[in-house]
């Protein structure tokens, strides 16, 4: 693309237009799409991190520059949400490491006196019922029966960046509302094991 055509494209993009948007979404896609996938090696999660690109160049649009590299700026804003995606997996795998420590320290009956299954079921299923439906059954198909974001996307017809969405709304909505550490170690470990 012409440096001014994408100027042009970026301008009315800052007016809120679509079209301008959806060009570029597509102009770009294969370029973005690959740099992501090189360093993340997941179909799924590219995607996702792809989609995220541009939910973000959509809501912070009218801070643009169009007398600046358009595609620097997408490069540079894929190669945060890849960074955050690294460091998120290792601030799980710390909080892991936390949890099977605390398992291994703990006899079997201690552990079932501190993570009562039944309890802790009940207390999961009455902060779910504060998420609102779709995104409940979004995340019970994808973080409790396991299922991936492609397979409930297609389930459900909704596209993968929507059950994307949900997931982290319901996410938000239980890591507010759930009160114990020692829960929350064993949400964790659940839905991470």
């Amino acid at each position: 693309m012409e440096r001014e055509e994408e100027r042009i494209k970026v301008n009315e993009l800052i007016t809120g237009s679509k079209s301008a948007f959806e060009f570029l979404y597509h102009y770009y896609r294969p370029l973005i799409y690959t740099a992501i996938f090189k360093m993340i090696k997941s179909h799924e999660l590219s995607q996702e991190i792809f989609q995220d690109v541009f939910v973000r160049i959509w809501g912070q649009r009218e801070n643009l520059h169009p007398d600046k590299s358009f595609k620097a700026y997408i490069y540079m804003i894929a190669k945060n949400l890849i960074y955050d995606h690294f460091r998120q997996i290792s601030a799980d795998r710390v909080k892991l490491d936390t949890f099977k420590s605390f398992y291994l320290k703990t006899s079997s009956n201690d552990i079932e006196t501190a993570l009562d299954l039944k309890e802790t079921q009940a207390y999961l299923d009455q902060i779910l019922e504060m998420v609102p439906e779709k995104c409940r059954h979004v995340y019970v198909l994808c973080k409790l029966e396991g299922r991936s974001y492609e397979e409930v996307s297609k389930m459900l017809n909704i596209s993968i960046a929507t059950v994307n969405n949900h997931i982290v709304k319901a996410t938000r909505i239980i890591k507010n509302n759930w009160k114990s550490d020692v829960y929350l170690l064993f949400l964790f470990f659940h839905i991470f094991k």
